[in-house]
């Protein structure tokens, strides 16, 4: 198992999720991470020069 070294591999892996649930139709998953990269930056522990990642996906309800 994988598990980040560093509060900057931890937003890494985070925005990278949550990217893949915004594209893919999950955004209750998206939600959660949102709260999550919140939180990790709340406390601090995210990098200092955080990339362009937390954009917002539109998704239509069927």
């Amino acid at each position: 198992m994988y598990l980040p070294e560093t509060d900057a591999q931890m937003f890494d892996i985070l925005t990278e999720l949550r990217i893949y649930a915004a594209t893919n139709g999950m955004p209750m998953l998206a939600e959660r991470l949102d709260d999550a990269l919140l939180l990790l930056v709340s406390e601090g522990r995210a990098p200092s020069r955080p990339r362009l990642a937390t954009g917002v996906a539109v998704v239509d309800k069927v």
